[in-house]
């Protein structure tokens, strides 16, 4: 894909990238799953509606109609990237027949889609135009952006409901490709009518919003899709002052809600950092996709720091580790998992904590079959205008680049276990010698990083939170060594809590829980408006799953920031097997810690659960008590007595990467005695 004026870097076609090692098996793993048997999931993913544009949903709200396409689309966009990455020919073919279905299904005058999209409800159309526009990635085949293209000259763009906006990226998408100026003129008018119709409302991803000091606490999605499109519009136009209302507007949301795993908070609104706050699983991938437009306009690697800590943790907290089940919020502290212990204040008391295949609310398990290859996409980069012969090692992980620099054929293959290894090795291959620009990024969070050429470190060392780069003749066989090593870090939350962290990876607490299949239906749970079907026919060997911890988990951590790194132990294990697995994990780190008394699971009868609804035809949240029998993750015990109940006598006890747990405990008390 193509890059416009005013930007840093360019992506590199997903066509050039392998991933190998880990984020391999991982793919792997996901395409033997939920994204190879999308019946697994239930409706609306065991049906074809893009690929059938005279086959409408079966919703109860007529207000819905958008949401099975959105969901669908989602896990196109997934499928298509992840059966190419892993040369799944079926998953790949699967995807691909209902992307040709549409283009070849379009109107007499170029529209994709069913005709009910024509005048509202466009939202859904950036996700399955990603899609699209992935596959012309793949295949180079214009057809696929020329189908593009005809259908927005087809009809006007409508502006609706708020997400129509997003049209904007696949416009700038498409007018990158193509220079047609009537591409940037349309997504201009359409970002400009959608601010004026969100100044009646005062959003929090308006430009007014954006500017403004106003603390973000809009809906997670709804915020990282439509946020970075001021950025996007910089890029295409120059425009300084879009460009500086997205970032301000990104800056808010890190100060004040992202989470101990490196995602915002959205559950589903943006609700701040306590121990308790969760985040939809869409977010993961909205949040990362969003930062990787960032990276590529600004060239300012924090963006990548953060998409790493997201993808490296909350990432493979939210699935069971072959991917066959995920849950719909997720939480750094989450110690029970079933039908009744989400304890959010959206839905509290139902199943959107349960390890699922499938959720009666499915944009989760749509949107993230898109995180992993949407990562792989933005791992590698180039320069842009005249610095075309940079490349640009943004994101890391085992792999490798095929590509061409000024006329000659590039292989670059990057050696690691990252983030389970503290080393990025890049073996570079041109065909014969040739002069360009090698850029690896240094992560903010590594104090003493290194750098070494064919054995031999540079003269002028790498800053922290940087690109560097490496301008030279480079020849067949050169070796270039990143080494960064990991330190301990503790951080504070809200409430007296601590974690820990280590190089890119937060550590949590593993909480054991044998997977108990859960038998009960949780459909009932769900607002009769929000069901898109009955319950759903599992796929036998997709089960749900009912998770309770079986292991002690009450611990306060006996730790500061002084004592942290002489007491803390790191035990490097054997790197043989799968990195992420329950019982295998890259690493563990021995801390003295201990327990507090009296500290257990909520178990209630009755709660509030905050719902949405339509009322007049106007989305609202409504809350309604629920009655029966519900176990909650707890809060951190108050601090006014915390002292009183922590035990004299001190244990030790072992912290693990965050992508290792199903139940965990990430933010602990503060067990130093005062």
């Amino acid at each position: 894909m193509s890059a416009f004026r005013y930007t840093r870097y360019s992506p590199v076609s997903l066509s050039q990238i392998r991933p190998a090692g880990w984020i391999m098996e991982l793919l792997k793993r996901q395409c033997s799953s939920i994204t190879g048997h999308p019946q697994a999931s239930g409706y609306p993913f065991d049906h074809t509606f893009w690929g059938n544009p005279t086959q409408l949903p079966d919703v109860p709200d007529p207000n819905m109609l958008w949401w099975p396409y959105e969901q669908t689309a989602y896990r196109i966009d997934g499928a298509i990237k992840v059966g190419f990455l892993t040369g799944d020919d079926t998953v790949y073919r699967m995807a691909l027949a209902e992307i040709d279905q549409a283009i070849e299904q379009a109107a007499p005058d170029d529209f994709i889609g069913p005709e009910m999209f024509r005048t509202h409800d466009r939202w859904p159309y950036a996700v399955f135009f990603r899609a699209v526009l992935a596959q012309y990635a793949i295949s180079s085949d214009k057809r696929y952006l020329d189908a593009l293209v005809r259908h927005y000259h087809s009809t006007p763009h409508p502006m609706n409901f708020g997400r129509d906006v997003t049209g904007v990226e696949i416009l700038l998408a498409l007018y990158a490709e193509t220079g047609q100026a009537d591409l940037l003129e349309t997504a201009q008018d359409l970002y400009a009518r959608f601010n004026r119709q969100a100044g009646e409302f005062d959003l929090d991803y308006s430009l007014a919003g954006m500017r403004s000091d106003k603390p973000v606490t809009t809906h997670g999605v709804s915020f990282n899709e439509i946020a970075k499109l001021g950025a996007i519009l910089y890029a295409a136009t120059g425009d300084q002052d879009s460009l500086a209302a997205t970032l301000n507007a990104y800056a808010k949301v890190e100060r004040d809600h992202v989470l101990a795993d490196g995602l915002h908070s959205s559950a589903e609104g943006m609700c701040g950092h306590d121990p308790l706050a969760s985040h939809e699983t869409c977010n993961i991938t909205d949040y990362t996709w969003s930062l990787g437009h960032l990276v590529q306009i600004t060239g300012d690697a924090h963006f990548a720091d953060q998409i790493e800590r997201v993808i490296f943790n909350a990432l493979p907290g939210v699935i069971i580790k072959d991917f066959k089940a995920l849950q719909y919020f997720s939480c750094p502290n989450q110690l029970v998992a079933t039908n009744v212990s989400n304890h959010n204040a959206m839905s509290r008391g139902d199943n959107r904590m349960s390890y699922r295949p499938g959720h009666p609310v499915q944009c989760c398990t749509g949107n993230a079959q898109r995180a992993l290859p949407n990562f792989v996409e933005r791992m590698w980069m180039r320069g842009q205008g005249d610095r075309d012969d940079e490349i640009v090692a943004a994101l890391f992980g085992p792999g490798q680049l095929d590509t061409q620099v000024a006329g000659t054929q590039l292989t670059i293959q990057e050696n690691t276990r990252y983030p389970f290894e503290q080393n990025v090795s890049f073996s570079l291959h041109p065909e014969h010698p040739v002069r360009f620009t090698f850029t690896v990024r240094v992560p903010g969070w590594c104090h003493q990083p290194a750098i070494t050429l064919n054995d031999q470190p540079l003269t002028e060392r790498p800053t922290p939170g940087s690109f560097y780069r490496i301008e030279r003749e480079w020849q067949p066989g050169d070796q270039v060594v990143l080494t960064l090593p990991f330190e301990l870090a503790l951080k504070r939350w809200p409430e007296g809590g601590i974690s820990l962290e280590f190089g890119p990876l937060t550590l949590s607490l593993p909480v054991a829980a044998p997977l108990e299949i859960e038998i009960e239906d949780a459909w009932v749970q769900t607002p009769e408006e929000f069901r898109l079907s009955g319950p759903q026919q599992r796929l036998p060997g997709f089960p749900a799953y009912r998770l309770t911890p079986a292991s002690q988990w009450a611990y306060a951590l006996a730790v500061d920031e002084q004592s942290l790194a002489q007491v803390a132990k790191v035990t490097w294990n054997d790197p043989s097997g799968f990195p992420l697995d329950l019982d295998n994990p890259a690493l563990r780190v021995s801390v003295p810690a201990r327990r507090v008394k009296d500290w257990t699971l909520v178990e209630t009868d009755r709660v509030i659960r905050s719902i949405p609804s339509f009322e007049d035809g106007k989305f609202c949240m409504v809350d309604r008590p629920v009655e029966g029998h519900f176990t909650l993750t707890p809060p951190l015990p108050d601090l006014e007595s915390l002292p009183e109940r922590l035990s004299d006598e001190v244990e030790w006890i072992d912290l693990v990467p965050y992508g290792n747990t199903l139940l965990r405990m990430t933010v602990f008390p503060d067990g130093m005695k005062k």
